[in-house]
């Protein structure tokens, strides 16, 4: 079905508002620049399709949340405007996102939920925790997510790649911290073999006698 402009933001011609769909459908690059220029807090434009478009909606979404009156904000606005904002020599991957929120002890269910309230940010809490598999606790956390995900200039594509390779990044994440911790157990083990050799050859032993003897 095609999307509208009511002068305020796209609707769909001829369909419900209470219409759910496995995907929302993305916006064209006209409809795409209108969302852009008409953008504020109620209306924050979607993940574009082009990566010309990226950098514009992510400016667009950091500046309509930026001007949310105190009052109005949830916790989701209050989760993405008190995340830090470092300054990066090179833009971002979904890669690096995806790595964050794993450094931040979000579960792979709460990231995924968080991309896919990205890439339908229309849809119920419901409808993305039913996707996501995920607890109604868990979207509520995965919106704030979301919004911090949309200020980063990434694409429609992007975050699907995202969600493709999600499952497999946390586990070469898990399989990398185990192998830390096991060589932290054997530096941990060497180093008290050490000590223990260390203190064999070192004190008095029969007859205050050392180990080996000084040879003059």
């Amino acid at each position: 079905m095609p999307l509208v402009w009511n002068g305020t933001q796209f609707e769909t011609e001829g369909g419900s508002d209470t219409e759910e769909s496995d995907s929302e459908q993305p916006l064209d690059e006209s409809q795409q620049v209108q969302a852009i220029l008409y953008a504020n807090y109620n209306n924050l434009p979607p993940l574009p399709v082009l990566e010309k478009h990226a950098q514009c909606t992510a400016s667009a979404v950091v500046t309509c949340l930026g001007a949310i009156p105190t009052n109005k904000r949830t916790i989701a606005h209050d989760h993405v405007l008190t995340r830090p904002r470092v300054p990066r020599h090179t833009p971002p991957t979904i890669a690096d996102w995806i790595e964050e929120q794993l450094d931040d002890r979000r579960t792979e269910r709460t990231i995924r939920a968080a991309m896919i309230s990205a890439l339908n940010p229309k849809q119920s809490v419901s409808w993305v925790g039913k996707k996501a598999k995920s607890n109604p606790g868990n979207v509520y956390i995965a919106k704030g997510m979301a919004y911090d995900l949309r200020c980063h200039p990434f694409t429609r594509s992007d975050v699907q790649r995202g969600l493709s390779m999600l499952h497999d990044l946390c586990v070469h994440r898990e399989e990398r911290n185990r192998a830390r911790m096991l060589m932290r157990q054997r530096n941990a083990a060497s180093l008290d073999a050490a000590v223990v050799l260390v203190g064999f050859h070192s004190v008095v032993r029969h007859f205050n006698a050392h180990r080996y003897p000084y040879v003059i």
